[in-house]
């Protein structure tokens, strides 16, 4: 993590689904830029795009509470998401 980024791992629970997923600080108008990668091919090319800063913190609140494993607790990513 640093100050403009903030990358972690989220494994659904048994193994099967997985992405390493990359965002960058929130813009003043609450937009996120994210970069994401499958678990199964992290040699493929990134899936890029921009959301709201609710709808990231909403996806990671949703795997959490679906089991999925993640490499940053769900707090500290919904945290620094809203720290702007």
């Amino acid at each position: 993590m640093t100050p403009d980024t903030l990358a972690f791992h989220a494994a659904a629970p048994g193994g099967g689904e997985g992405y390493v997923v990359l965002l960058y600080r929130p813009s003043a108008d609450g937009q996120v830029r994210w970069r994401e990668w499958s678990s199964d091919d992290y040699m493929a090319p990134a899936r890029d795009g921009t959301s709201p800063v609710e709808e990231v913190a909403g996806r990671v609140d949703e795997w959490a509470r679906a089991g999925w494993t993640l490499s940053e607790p769900p707090h500290r990513i919904s945290g620094w998401l809203r720290a702007r």
